[in-house]
């Protein structure tokens, strides 16, 4: 198929409203990340945005701090993958038909 055969029937603003949407709709999902078999979960909007750090408390984040805080880094790095994948799966190909 021909790429220039999209922007033939392209239509900016209804390209425009439905970007806006995808956009909106960003805030209402999330997805959480571990680390640490679990011991440190993270949870993010489609934003990017930590709504929440989960862990376990226990002797461990006394005596080791740096390393519950390499976990945390991980736990959030993990759930920024998960979100990239769950918004090309609910945004591919809806806003431009047949670009994904």
């Amino acid at each position: 198929m021909n790429p220039f055969d999209l922007l033939k029937n392209l239509n900016i603003e209804e390209l425009k409203k439905k970007g806006m949407e995808a956009l909106g709709s960003l805030k209402e999902i999330s997805t959480t990340g571990e680390a640490g078999g679990g011991f440190v979960k993270v949870t993010i909007n489609g934003e990017f945005i930590i709504l929440s750090i989960d862990y376990e408390n226990n002797v461990f984040l006394k005596e080791d701090i740096g390393v519950f805080k390499d976990l945390i880094i991980s736990a959030h790095n993990d759930a920024v993958v998960k979100m990239k994948d769950e918004i090309q799966k609910k945004f591919a190909g809806s806003i431009v038909p047949g670009a994904f």
